[in-house]
């Protein structure tokens, strides 16, 4: 089936329907193909309006080809703006998409006065699939503004996960401070790139504006095997090069070495039990000295030493996460005194028109144990610049929530025994009372950090949780609580 669709608007809206069958639709404007979609049309009254943002062919007409029905253009509209949902349930202290899937976070830099958060993004469904890198910005860490789609699929893939850094040295030649990104194109991942048996490759785009605009500069490396993916890259200021860590299949990764960020050697190969998907590779520092680390999607890690071409691991495969709800996470580049990590949360609510949320970023420490140096978490410190103190109530019992995302900090008496924390229907053990341990309640979501951090995790709870009330166990002796509340700011 094709159809001449007229653009006299800048948002080609798409009426989205949970339990329709997907639809595979084919865009092309003067003979030429400008996109590819597979999307869940309904036929009835729609779930949710998903839009395509079609700035630049507005005025122009379109061509729609697919297996679709005739009343498939009728459906679809025009119209000035994107669709809102007026949803009182929407998180507030952790990011999600103004609209469809999220998963991974991509391109995490700091620079001039900047976060940027990239992410994997469907803006056409609450189902994985379509896989763009959405963009947003922040100067907080917590208040974050959404800038719509960086890089879309095209004849090389659909767009998976990658890193981002300042090209200070201007290495590439792209220009000093260019904002360089490395992300996987999914190559046979939609038929656009399938049909002329294009591959997975790491590729490389540029940014010369500071991460508004991204430019598709072409293949860094080319396919290794399987499935290989995922790429990080950072420069190791003792040896003086770029390191590219990349997933390649099964529990196998590889180290990849440049002096221009454009050419690639590989350094090391290697197999980690269990690990598998988005490698990172960082330093941390403890009472006892310093511990590169590396890092995989499941939150599982091992400790060593690096020298700028092979990592040495001098610990098994560590876990740092609590519960399973954590994935992908990345450090962000740029930051010279901390190391900040935001993970993916895979949560399953999608009423709202959207689905999955990022973590409140967390600082990382290590801290020396009787088995080891191992990773600690934290809030970022800019959270607390968030919140307020509301009131410190000196013993136990169950407390509002206020209907407001909320931090809280609970100590229990000498002598205790495990406490069962509840917020809402979450029910968290902790097994450590004689370290105090902080909870974040938001819509839909808890996070916890136990042991000073040595012990994080993070649960999915009803959306209404924080209509609930907190409930800190036995042996309580103080409890503080912290409401978010400010002003945002708005980048």
């Amino acid at each position: 089936m094709e159809k001449t669709v007229k653009i006299t608007n800048r948002y080609l809206w798409i009426p989205y329907g949970r339990d329709a069958a997907p639809v595979k639709l084919h865009f092309w404007a003067d003979e030429e193909k400008i996109g590819e979609a597979d999307v869940k049309i309904a036929k009835g009254e729609p779930d949710f309006w998903f839009a395509a943002d079609m700035k630049e062919y507005t005025g122009k007409e379109i061509v729609i080809r697919g297996d679709f029905d005739e009343g498939l253009c009728v459906r679809l509209v025009c119209r000035p703006d994107k669709p809102t949902v007026d949803y009182p349930y929407r998180p507030e202290l952790h990011f999600t998409a103004e609209a469809g899937w999220i998963n991974d976070p991509n391109g995490l830099v700091f620079s001039d006065g900047v976060y940027h958060l990239f992410h994997q993004w469907n803006p056409y469904g609450t189902v994985w699939g379509n896989m763009h890198w959405g963009h947003a910005v922040s100067r907080d860490l917590i208040n974050w503004t959404r800038c719509g789609a960086a890089l879309c699929p095209d004849d090389t893939g659909t767009m998976y996960s990658g890193s981002g850094l300042k090209d200070e040295r201007n290495a590439a030649g792209f220009g000093k401070d260019a904002l360089l990104f490395f992300y996987t194109a999914a190559g046979g991942n939609n038929l656009w790139s399938a049909e002329r048996g294009a591959k997975r490759t790491q590729r490389i785009s540029v940014s010369t504006d500071g991460g508004r605009t991204l430019e598709k500069r072409g293949c860094a490396v080319g396919h290794i095997k399987g499935g290989n993916r995922d790429p990080k890259v950072f420069y190791h200021e003792e040896s003086g090069g770029y390191v590219m860590a990349l997933f390649l299949d099964g529990n196998e990764f590889a180290l990849l070495r440049s002096a221009d960020l454009l050419h690639w050697t590989e350094t090391q190969r290697f197999e980690a039990e269990g690990m598998r998907e988005c490698p990172d590779l960082f330093r941390l520092s403890f009472d006892g000295g310093e511990k590169w680390i590396f890092w995989s999607a499941d939150g599982y890690y091992m400790t060593g030493s690096f020298d700028g071409y092979r990592f040495a691991p001098d610990s098994g495969v560590l876990s740092a996460y609590g519960t399973k709800l954590p994935y992908a996470a990345q450090t962000y580049s740029g930051v010279p005194d901390r190391v900040i990590s935001v993970a993916w949360l895979r949560t399953k609510n999608d009423r709202g028109g959207f689905r999955c949320m990022m973590s409140v970023p967390a600082e990382l420490s290590l801290k020396d144990t009787p088995d080891g140096p191992r990773i600690a978490f934290r809030p970022v410190r800019e959270l607390w610049d968030q919140l307020n103190v509301e009131e410190k109530p000196s013993a136990a019992g169950e407390i509002p929530l206020g209907g407001r995302p909320c931090a809280i900090r609970v100590e229990w008496a000498a002598g205790s025994g495990p406490a069962n924390v509840r917020i809402g229907g979450v029910c968290v053990t902790v097994t450590d009372v004689s370290r105090p341990a902080v909870f974040i309640a938001d819509h839909g979501i808890v996070e916890y950090y136990c042991s000073e951090g040595l012990v994080y995790g993070a649960v999915e709870a009803e959306e209404d949780v924080l209509s609930k009330s907190f409930d800190p166990g036995e042996g309580a002796a103080r409890i503080t609580l912290y409401r978010f509340g400010k002003e945002k700011e708005i980048i």
